[in-house]
């Protein structure tokens, strides 16, 4: 069983609180932890779980279904096999086909699906091949391929369980804090219009047009400019009267030495 890769939905958080990201929900928490495990091939010493095609599309069903919808489709209830059996002669029905009527999964796989659900003591259905009708796995080979699967898959799944219950904890938390937010916080906080209409009646920001000047600071910048021209080529000018004065100074103190 190989399910379609999640979609990822990342919400947007802005800095005043608005769209804070959700917390995820069991069924999409359920759907990954199975893909995490799922593989289309088997390890060394592994065996195929066979499972009831009705029940992997019901629980497909429910984790693909809204959490926020009140017609989403419910949980699987536990994983017996029960379509498979034949209950009046205890054996297993005749005419079944793989896929249509069941598919395999790794011992990982199916120790989460049983720790999820349950079995309501029904066993396993373990063969090496994929053939239903095939000669059926030792118990006890199933019991030493599923210790490892189902204690890794007991730590998955209480993590799962705290992970969801933490999530509504956090929701309930977060509605109760909506409730006590007074009008005006909701309007400057978490209103995400609030922005944009300040930005049209501010009229989109400051400008940094460059301004025109008018004749007359025309006539005042020029004058300012001459001005400051002359002084300085008048500084030029004394400075060069005074280098020249020093050099005459030299000229006469050598030759009186000389």
């Amino acid at each position: 069983m190989h399910p379609s890769p999640a979609s990822t939905d990342d919400s947007i958080d802005l800095e005043c609180g608005l769209n804070p990201p959700q917390p995820s929900s069991r069924r999409q928490l359920e759907r990954e932890l199975v893909l995490r495990f799922d593989s289309r091939e088997l390890r060394h010493h592994e065996a195929w779980f066979l499972v009831e095609t009705v029940w992997l599309d019901a629980w497909m069903s429910y984790v693909l279904g809204d959490p926020d919808d009140a017609m989403a489709p419910k949980p699987p209830g536990p994983l017996n096999n029960d379509s498979l059996f034949d209950r009046q002669e205890f054996k297993i029905k005749s005419g079944l086909q793989a896929t249509k009527d069941y598919r395999g999964v790794n011992p990982q796989v199916y120790a989460v699906y049983t720790e999820l659900y349950g079995t309501q003591g029904a066993k396993p259905i373990v063969r090496w091949t994929l053939d239903i009708y095939a000669m059926p796995v030792m118990i006890d080979d199933v019991r030493e391929m599923l210790h490892a699967p189902e204690l890794r898959a007991r730590a998955a799944v209480s993590e799962l369980n705290e992970s969801v219950a933490s999530g509504e904890r956090g929701l309930r938390r977060r509605r109760r804090d909506a409730e006590r937010e007074t009008w005006a916080y909701r309007c400057l906080c978490r209103c995400e219009f609030l922005v944009p209409c300040l930005n049209r009646l501010l009229g989109g920001g400051p400008t940094y047009k460059k301004e025109e000047k008018s004749w007359w600071q025309y006539c005042c910048g020029a004058r300012k400019n001459k001005k400051r021209k002359r002084s300085k080529k008048k500084r030029r000018t004394d400075d060069e009267d005074t280098d020249s004065d020093e050099g005459s100074s030299d000229e006469e103190t050598h030759g009186l030495l000389g």
